[in-house]
C-alpha cells in the first residue's frame, strides 16, 4: 500500500471519493487543451480523491507518463514546473480578457469574473515552482 494511499473501509466512501475522482480527473485532462482550464490542479484534486477511494487508480495517476512526474513532484514538495505556471496564468488572462471584453454584460458577472481569475493567478504563483525548489536543495 503506498504510504500516501489512506482508501477509506467505506463501500459509499470509496465510491463517492471514487467518483469524483473521475469527474476531476475528465476535467484535468480536459484542463490540457482547453485555455483558462487549471488542468494541473484538476489533476492534483483527482490524485488525493483517488488516494482515500482507488489505489490502483492512485498510482495510474503517479506513473502516468504524460502527468504523472508533475503530480509526484507536487506531492513531494517540489511545486509546480514553471512552463506550466506560464501556461496556465496566461490561459487564465487570455480567457478572462475575451470573456469581460466579448461575451459578457453585467458589470457584477464582469467584476466576479475579473476576481475568480485574479485569485486564480495568485494561486498559480503562489504555489512552489520545481525549478527553484531543486535549486534550494542542491
Amino acid at each position: 500500500m503506498d504510504p500516501e494511499s489512506h482508501v477509506s473501509r467505506h463501500l459509499a466512501v470509496r465510491v463517492a471519493y471514487g467518483a469524483l475522482g473521475f469527474v476531476c480527473l475528465g476535467a484535468g485532462i480536459a484542463g490540457q487543451v482547453v485555455p483558462g482550464l487549471p488542468g494541473t490542479m484538476f489533476l492534483l484534486i483527482a490524485l488525493y480523491f483517488f488516494s482515500m477511494s482507488n489505489e490502483r487508480m492512485h498510482r495510474w495517476m503517479l506513473t502516468n507518463r504524460y502527468f504523472g512526474r508533475t503530480l509526484s513532484d507536487y506531492r513531494n514538495g517540489l511545486g509546480i514546473p514553471r512552463k506550466i505556471k506560464v501556461v496556465a496564468v496566461t490561459s487564465m488572462v487570455v480567457a478572462v480578457s475575451l470573456s469581460v471584453a466579448l461575451a459578457l454584460t453585467n458589470v457584477w458577472v464582469r467584476v466576479g469574473l475579473v476576481a475568480l481569475g485574479a485569485y486564480g493567478v495568485w494561486f498559480v504563483l503562489s504555489r512552489p515552482t520545481r525549478e527553484v525548489e531543486l535549486a534550494k536543495a542542491r
